[in-house]
């Protein structure tokens, strides 16, 4: 019986990735925006609307995303008010 890797056995969502962004709210278009899965991408900063996310679906078919980072925690209320100076 071989054993894999705990890496290979966690499985992972596109919704959980730093990556991801979700139309309308995030992005125009629904994708993974990692540099690498980029379709197409744009070198000028002010050409980014042109650029075109990879397919989260086709990249992230088994759950075993290579390019995945978890988003970072967000700060509890009381943190974030202390962060402003309130």
């Amino acid at each position: 019986m071989s054993r894999l890797p705990l890496e290979a056995m966690i499985k992972v969502k596109c919704s959980d990735c730093r990556h991801f962004r979700e139309a309308p709210y995030q992005a125009l278009r629904t994708g993974c925006w990692h540099p690498d899965n980029l379709v197409v991408t744009q070198k000028e900063a002010f050409l980014d609307q042109q650029q075109i996310p990879g397919n989260h679906k086709k990249i992230n078919l088994r759950g075993d995303c290579k390019q995945f980072e978890a988003q970072p925690k967000k700060l509890s209320l009381l943190q974030r008010l202390m962060r402003l100076g309130a």
